[in-house]
């Protein structure tokens, strides 16, 4: 098993550990509400170490990542970002990713344990161009910081303002003597920054965010509570949300995809069903009654027959109540529709809502 750099720093602090595709990351540290509570209303900070990152350099790098992914990558000027998906001809999902620009490279920012399958499927379209693919995982560490005190937080850290920045662009600093990158990225619905830094790096960041919690509220967080809140704000993962079987209109992924550039692998699909204005199905969220937690693959049911099923569940601090995501065929997925589920022989009672479930407070 892999593990993070602050892996020995997380058991001082009391974590308790989770393996996820070969890696050992911190699941809580003992108090899973309260860390949830830190990124509603103060700054949490994750460790993402084990999160895929893939890196594309060569002078053909440019054309062969606009030829393959499903977005408009050939324009993105050095400290730009995006967000797209690469897919089979039939459509369908290999890995979604956030790409950030570099003058010399193109970083991909993947679920983790999924960088060697997306180096493969994209190595077999490198016939005779200038492209390296390396999977750079295990050298670089990765904090996520998110919450509405996260920019007070960066700006005492870092001894500077942070101006507003676009999402998913990025940005160089200096923190605890060290080159940091800053990702403008959220995976709760919050503020949201990555800072990537190298694996070796890693406790001294922590160390410089951490000389400021109480002035900021900072928490550690887990995966335990980022799971929930990733969930009230509507994230979806490839591998529990989506699959090798989704496509990505149906994941509700508009935002990875261009309808205006040229060929991609897949792009005939997908504008075949732009030009149709629908999917057989669609991710929707359901709003549970009762306590009980549904559990992926349970099915989703109509009175008259099964329309779907669970993908993810939580119960939502922000709503009070269970909540669901998952696939709802589209003669039934109109919002405050009632199905039901049905999870271990108990048939769960619901409504259809759209997604995300939580969205934060304008800041003023």
């Amino acid at each position: 098993m892999q593990q993070s750099a602050l892996y020995p720093m997380q058991q001082v602090f009391g974590a308790t550990f989770t393996e996820v595709a070969g890696w050992t990351m911190a699941a809580n540290f003992g108090h899973v509400e309260d860390e949830y509570q830190a990124v509603r209303q103060a700054v949490g900070v994750i460790d993402l170490s084990h999160r895929s990152l893939v890196r594309i350099t060569g002078s053909h790098r440019q054309r062969f990542l606009q030829a393959m992914v499903s977005n408009n990558t050939a324009d993105l000027g050095p400290g730009q970002g995006c967000y797209a998906t690469l897919l089979t001809n039939k459509g369908k999902l290999v890995a979604d990713f956030a790409v950030y620009a570099d003058s010399d490279a193109y970083w991909l920012d993947l679920e983790s344990g999924l960088a060697a399958s997306l180096i493969n499927a994209l190595d077999f379209f490198i016939i005779a161009d200038d492209v390296t693919l390396t999977d750079v995982t295990a050298e670089w560490g990765l904090l996520s910081l998110q919450g509405p005190c996260a920019d007070e937080l960066l700006m005492l850290a870092c001894g500077q303002e942070i101006p507003p920045l676009p999402r998913l662009s990025h940005t160089d600093y200096r923190m605890a003597g060290h080159d940091v990158r800053l990702i403008v990225r959220s995976h709760t619905g919050e503020d949201g920054y990555q800072l990537l830094v190298p694996m070796t790096a890693l406790p001294a960041l922590w160390e410089a965010l951490w000389e400021h919690r109480h002035t900021c509220g900072l928490r550690a967080v887990g995966l335990d509570a980022l799971e929930v809140l990733r969930i009230e704000a509507g994230v979806p993962v490839f591998g529990r949300d989506m699959t090798e079987e989704t496509i990505p209109i149906e994941a509700n992924l508009t935002d990875a995809i261009s309808y205006t550039k040229g060929c991609y692998v897949g792009q005939e699909v997908i504008a075949r069903l732009d030009a149709r204005g629908h999917v057989n199905r669609r991710l929707m969220g359901l709003r549970l009654e009762g306590e009980v937690l549904p559990q992926a693959g349970d099915v989703i049911v109509s009175p008259e027959r099964d329309v779907g099923w669970v993908t993810s569940a939580a119960f939502s601090p922000a709503l009070q109540q269970p909540i669901a995501m998952g696939y709802v065929r589209r003669e039934v997925n109109a919002p405050g529709t009632v199905l039901a589920v049905q999870s271990a022989g108990i048939t769960i009672e619901g409504k259809v809502v759209d997604l995300p479930f939580y969205t934060a407070a304008p800041v003023g």
